[in-house]
């Protein structure tokens, strides 16, 4: 099938991405609305958002194994966007806190249901099999929608029009014009992209690192990101609010289309760079960078604190390009769904458990202290990991880019 018959499948396959991420984010400006209207406490408002995770951890523990047994990924993707579609009329017309959790995990689901499965799908539509150029697609893609969701709801906070609703009909009607489109369009016969022999060796002799130390590798990067960036997706308004001492909430919600959008810019700036150096300067810019936060807030300096969670931005996006780009080149053809889909339970691990552990610790010692634990969670889990990742990886740094 020539080449350009595949733009607009892979078109509507990255706007389920799309759709699946807006919908994940598009409630981070609203919980501090929530927390005021209902009279909610950090440890709650952080289960809520952990919530999301665990409806994305169960669909990919379910979905990534089972499509890779299915002929046709699409119906995978299609029934993961009628629950992206559920979950956001559910909280969107949540009227207490029960319906805000139910929202959340069906929107968990449904991205579940749309990332490893879609990811794996790029892949396999692109005319070259470029392993490196598909991750940077879809890792692109999910960053810029995660920064979008905050930016439709502030603008709806800010106008007034809405924002506990309109935010969540957008994300519905897109939903469904990602899934009219999937079922319309042409999508070509499944294929399989090459990958290394497990214990194959790169083309000056080198050996090729194993497939489960380089996905161990990967995952770690991921998990240290993901922990930063969820903290800062759930709790960024507060940081703003409670630390720095900005009074608009719309204001406030900002800070997470910062470092969302910082994110996916990062992501599509090192989508050139190779995938294994990616990770590890991504690594070292986060680490250093939620160091320089700490700072800010330790001496109440607002534009330091955004200057850093620029910083972690980048870092972010070049950390979780990257390990993408190294998952699809470790992982066999056959098993890609799979590995892809262990990929993102991991990044929603951490997409919940240290946001949990953050709200937590916010309840009992602090927001200031809670935060100087995450920052040396971060500081000290990257100096254990780069060590390990630099020998390991190095050999991928020799290979081409597919």
């Amino acid at each position: 099938m020539p080449a350009s018959r595949n733009i607009p499948a892979r078109g509507f396959v990255a706007l389920a991405i799309m759709v699946a991420l807006l919908n994940s984010t598009a409630s981070s400006p609203l919980y501090a609305v929530y927390r005021e209207l209902w009279s909610l406490d950090t440890f709650t408002i952080s289960a809520v958002f952990a919530t999301y995770a665990g409806g994305t951890l169960l669909a990919l523990l379910v979905l990534g194994r089972l499509s890779d047994r299915l002929p046709d990924r699409r119906i995978v993707i299609c029934g993961a966007l009628l629950l992206v579609i559920a979950g956001s009329l559910v909280f969107g017309t949540a009227s207490d806190l029960e319906h805000l959790f139910l929202g959340r995990f069906l929107a968990g689901a449904g991205t579940g249901g749309v990332a490893g499965t879609a990811s794996a799908a790029l892949l396999e539509l692109d005319p070259k099999l470029d392993a490196r150029r598909s991750a940077t697609l879809a890792t692109s893609v999910f960053t810029i929608a995660c920064a979008l969701g905050p930016v439709i709801t502030s603008a709806c906070l800010a106008l007034d029009l809405d924002p506990l609703r309109l935010p969540f009909l957008i994300v519905a009607a897109l939903s469904l014009v990602a899934l009219a489109g999937l079922v319309a369009v042409p999508f070509p016969a499944r294929r399989s992209a090459g990958s290394p022999p497990l214990s194959a060796t790169a083309a000056d002799g080198s050996a090729q690192p194993p497939r489960i130390a380089g996905f161990a590798i990967a995952a770690a990067a991921v998990f240290i990101a993901w922990a930063v960036g969820s903290c800062f997706a759930a709790l960024g308004p507060s940081f703003v609010r409670d630390l720095l001492g900005a009074r608009s909430v719309a204001t406030a919600g900002l800070i997470v289309t910062v470092f969302q959008l910082v994110g996916g810019i990062s992501q599509m700036g090192f989508g050139s760079v190779a995938s294994p150096k990616a990770l590890v300067i991504g690594s070292g810019i986060i680490a250093a960078a939620m160091a320089l936060c700490a700072l800010a807030i330790e001496i109440a300096a607002p534009a330091l604190f955004v200057a850093g969670t620029v910083l972690v931005g980048i870092g972010y996006g070049a950390a979780f390009v990257g390990a993408a780009g190294v998952v699809n080149r470790v992982a066999p053809p056959d098993r890609r769904a799979t590995y892809v889909s262990a990929f993102y339970v991991t990044a929603y691990l951490s997409n919940s458990l240290p946001v949990l552990l953050l709200g937590r610790l916010s309840d009992m010692i602090g927001l200031a202290d809670a935060f100087v634990a995450l920052t040396a969670f971060a500081v000290i889990s990257v100096m254990l990991l780069l060590p390990a990742a630099v020998p390991i990886l190095k050999p991928f740094a020799r290979r081409p880019a597919r």
